[in-house]
């Protein structure tokens, strides 16, 4: 496969396999029904390891890249990948910048009719602290009343808003919600003090804990579906075709264990979920 890294002002995008990888082949997808001829673009925010990151050498790598390049593989068509923070991505897709986010993003009734949702994978939500902190967080409810940083527009932060929320009605403390761009601005955010804790998905958070930069204190909340989103159901539908195909021959699998991810039950089907843009 060959791969280029070109900067486009701010940000930047790594297309994964070149034109004339493809060039034998059709590809599965037509010209009208993509954002910029002969290519798939779809953003990423590479600071959740070990989903999608950047590594030493500053090459963007983890299981949303190499499945990325997987597909680009099966439709036939090079696959871009558009560097942005998740905040971005969503208002990018409806202003038909990109073709779709691939990032691992939760799904939610209300995202679900922006878009078409794939779900391919299962997340939750882990609660770290500093590794010296001797903050005691042992249920959900602990959190109230606690000072918690959380990646701004995310499925932790509703999650977290609603917690609070909940217990503000009941006559109870709120929780102090501190927002951050990036997953990274939060354990940043945490290791300098600013919070007591700091809400992760759940893969960010075992790799962190694995290098010592975090300790783990409460994970398996919010358990749900991460997605890729897509603006054209065409797109989506093809996706979905290769991602079956990839279930069938064990590649799917196979990719989810080498990043030790969890992928969709058996039983639930690799399919769009919700309605849909109107």
């Amino acid at each position: 496969m060959v791969s280029t890294l070109f900067r486009l002002g701010a940000a930047a995008a790594l297309v994964l396999a070149s034109t004339a990888v493809h060039a034998a082949c059709t590809p599965a997808i037509t010209d009208g029904n993509l954002i910029a001829p002969g290519k798939l673009q779809l953003s990423i925010n590479p600071t959740n390891p070990p989903q999608q990151f950047v590594d030493k050498d500053g090459q963007l790598q983890g299981l949303n890249v190499e499945l990325a390049a997987e597909l680009g593989k099966r439709l036939c068509l090079p696959v871009e990948l558009v560097r942005m923070d998740f905040p971005a991505m969503i208002p990018a897709l409806g202003a038909a910048r990109i073709d779709g986010v691939n990032t691992g993003m939760f799904w939610t009734e209300e995202r679900s009719k922006l878009m078409y949702m794939v779900p391919y994978a299962i997340q939750a939500i882990s609660v770290v602290v500093a590794p010296d902190s001797g903050t005691k967080i042992a249920t959900e409810n602990d959190l109230i009343g606690k000072s918690s940083a959380v990646e701004v527009s995310s499925y932790q932060m509703n999650w977290l808003k609603k917690l609070s929320d909940a217990s503000v009605a009941k006559g109870g403390a709120a929780v102090e919600m501190r927002t951050f761009p990036t997953a990274t601005n939060v354990v940043s955010a945490l290791l300098a003090g600013q919070v007591d804790n700091a809400l992760l998905v759940d893969s960010v958070a075992r790799d962190l804990v694995g290098r010592g930069r975090v300790k783990e204190v409460l994970s398996g909340l919010g358990t749900a579906r991460t997605t890729l989103g897509f603006r054209n159901k065409t797109v989506a539908d093809t996706v979905v075709k290769a991602l079956n195909a990839m279930r069938s021959d064990g590649s799917y699998q196979a990719l989810f264990d080498k990043f030790g991810l969890t992928s969709m039950p058996a039983d639930q089907p690799l399919a769009i979920a919700g309605p849909g843009p109107a």
